[in-house]
């Protein structure tokens, strides 16, 4: 009964530990690390404290390195493996930070990185030859208590996550039932509230869509605590791990090309160096364990996110509007093309911590285009911020004109932003009105190609006014005809012409200038920039271009648009036609009636339509309503193969699923 008893108290802190311990280890790379930490220690001075580092403004190091050393000291596969050398530094670097007791003006740093980052090293240590010595170990567990803060979104799960670590520590029941409870409160949905909403995107900071920035710390730190707590009387209920393995599979999952984010999803993030780098495949690698009914899609998209498998490895085609967060996700085996827009109803992509500086454009109908994934890879700094991919902007003379003046946070301005989807096919538009450009902006999805357009383009400003079609990495060799160009695969197509601009050369800039925590080294790299020009006060410009991703020389050369139809492109309907599929979308800002060649579409309010089987008799409509103000749209279709006009009330979703897509079957 003692032995029992015993072992009953260990439980189930041991087993949690272990499978931290074990976690904390996994992939580590031990000549390189030994390597680093040989390095490393020629700056470590007899007080325990580096020569390199400013504790004045302590951020990731020394800890970093602290709990380098406890791995490689652990590690019987590392050569400095229970080394005394190293064991006396981690004991010195240690008492040093007791001493010193460093602050940062960042909260995060103090309050997350410092007690997970102290909690996985001693997590590491108790599996070390010699222990570290116990009132050192006291000091530190003691200096690792925060107050948690609750229904903070992901940062609630960080805290978190180290009283998970003080919980193995201690064996302290109350503090591994507060762990776990605050491990898992954000794992809802919640609207009205930050976290995953009801159309599987993330909010952090207000509504302002964090799929990959604060989201992935969410789905990071939830993989996490259910990998740990698995099988124990802690595990992640049913219901809540439901929610997580959706926004992992529907949303999370699916903005990741090969091994890099659509830059669309990174927030502020967009601003430090390796950003768009996802290093995701350990944490699907955990999701197998115990989800195990998705095992396959855990599987592929572990081999794709590793570099194991191509980008396109097992790709299935999706279309999703995320109507909550102004952002459409678009992908296909060849290729994923993303939006990003911001209205009255949600926040602006933020300037944080001096992080983003140059980011004002990034909400303003950004066009993510990736086929390999690294398009976009680290390009930030030397980008013309004033050029975001898929924007129409005023073109500055230097960033002062891209610079966001306040931080955390700026409501859009437009009111229609928004789109509808069937699934696979859909269109997205945005009702452009900031920095005193206006523009009538939609995109047009039909898997091989995505149509967009632009009208009602107005300007009174002393700036020339652009649309960019691309700046991304200069990959091998442009073609410029009259009519199209091709880069890295991509074609873009230009059925009405217009004044198009070419650069193809090095550009540089520093991080410094997007991320005031950054260096102010020179970088530098080749870059293909593309864009309108629509000139100086322009009045009711417009542009169009056809993209067409997965293109070779000989097909761009011989490519013809024939299934394509653009019906109108106004300042107040915007509609195209493609024949093959038997689609056709169309944008009304305001009430009104489209009519062409024997087919009529009225509204009696402004909308977004997708009229699917077009030729049948029993036409399919997908209707949203972007400016979420709506109940009903009065839709009145007559086709050559309906009879009789059809009048339609379409009763739309309200509250939460207001803005979402409805399907109305229509027969004769």
């Amino acid at each position: 009964m003692i032995s029992f008893s015993a072992f009953a108290q260990k439980e189930p802190f041991s087993t949690i530990e272990k499978r931290i311990s074990d976690d904390l280890q996994t992939g580590v790379n031990d000549a390189f690390l030994a390597k680093r930490i040989t390095r490393d220690l020629t700056k470590l001075k007899a007080d325990g404290s580096w020569t390199d580092i400013n504790y004045a403004d302590v951020q990731y190091d020394p800890l970093k390195r602290i709990k380098e050393m406890a791995t490689a000291y652990i590690r019987p596969s590392n050569k400095l493996y229970g080394n005394q050398e190293i064991y006396v530094a981690i004991t010195k670097a240690l008492t040093n930070w007791l001493d010193k007791n460093p602050k940062n003006k960042n909260w995060w740093y103090n309050d997350i990185f410092y007690p997970q980052a102290i909690g996985q090293t001693l997590i590491l240590m108790r599996n070390a030859k010699t222990p570290l010595p116990l009132e050192l170990e006291k000091a530190l567990i003691q200096r690792m208590i925060r107050k948690l803060k609750v229904g903070d979104g992901a940062n609630t799960s960080d805290e978190a996550l180290h009283y998970l670590y003080r919980a193995c520590l201690t064996q302290n029941k109350n503090t591994l039932d507060s762990a776990a409870k605050y491990l898992f409160e954000p794992i809802a949905v919640e609207d009205g509230k930050e976290g995953v909403q009801v159309d599987g995107s993330y909010y952090q900071h207000g509504k302002q869509q964090a799929i990959a920035s604060y989201g992935r710390v969410f789905a990071g730190n939830s993989v996490n605590a259910a990998y740990y707590l698995n099988d124990t009387e802690y595990a992640l209920p049913k219901a809540q791990l439901d929610i997580l393995v959706n926004y992992l599979k529907d949303t999370f999952l699916k903005t990741i090309r090969g091994s890099f984010y659509d830059f669309n999803v990174r927030g502020r993030g967009i601003s430090r160096p390796d950003s768009l780098n996802a290093f995701v495949s350990g944490m699907v690698n955990k999701i197998k364990m115990f989800d195990k009914e998705n095992s396959a899609y855990w599987e592929a998209s572990a081999l794709r996110t590793s570099h194991q498998k191509s980008a396109n490895y097992q790709i299935k085609p999706s279309h999703i509007v995320y109507w909550k967060s102004g952002y459409t996700l678009h992908v296909q085996p060849q290729y994923t093309f993303s939006i990003q827009t911001a209205s009255t109803r949600t926040l602006r992509t933020e300037r944080g911590n001096n992080e983003n500086v140059l980011g004002k454009f990034l909400s303003d109908g950004a066009t993510n285009i990736q086929r390999s994934g690294s398009e976009y890879a680290n390009i930030m700094p030397i980008w013309e911020w004033d050029k975001i991919p898929g924007t129409t902007s005023r073109d500055y003379a230097n960033d002062l004109g891209a610079t966001i003046k306040k931080e955390w946070g700026i409501p859009g301005t437009a009111k229609f932003a928004g789109g509808v989807s069937d699934g696979i096919y859909g269109v997205s538009a945005y009702d452009l009105d900031d920095d005193s450009v206006q523009a009538k902006k939609a995109w047009f999805f039909f898997g091989k190609e995505i149509v967009c357009l632009g009208a009602g383009i107005n300007s009174s400003s002393s700036q020339n006014i652009t649309t960019t079609i691309n700046q991304s990495w200069l990959r091998g060799k442009v073609i410029e005809d009259e009519n199209y160009l091709l880069h890295d695969s991509v074609g873009y197509f230009f059925p009405d012409g217009g004044e198009v601009k070419l650069t193809q050369q090095n550009e540089s800039g520093n991080w410094y200038r997007i991320n005031q925590f950054q260096s102010k080294n020179k970088v530098s790299g080749k870059v293909f920039k593309s864009w309108f020009s629509h000139g100086i006060k322009p009045q009711d410009a417009h542009y169009a271009y056809v993209v067409v991703p997965g293109v070779g020389d000989a097909a761009m050369k011989n490519y013809r648009p024939d299934a394509i139809k653009i019906i109108k492109n106004t300042k107040t309907i915007q509609a195209v036609m493609y024949n093959g599929l038997e689609i056709l979308q169309i944008v009304f800002y305001e009430a009104g009636e489209f009519n062409d060649d024997g087919l009529m579409i009225k509204v009696d309010k402004p909308c977004i339509i997708s009229v699917n089987e077009l030729q049948s008799s029993k036409p399919v409509i997908y209707i949203a309503d972007p400016t979420q103000e709506n109940s009903n749209v009065q839709l009145e279709i007559k086709t050559q193969k309906l009879k009789v006009n059809k009048k339609i009330t379409c009763n739309l979703p309200v509250g939460s699923l207001a803005g979402s897509t409805i399907k109305y079957n229509i027969s004769n």
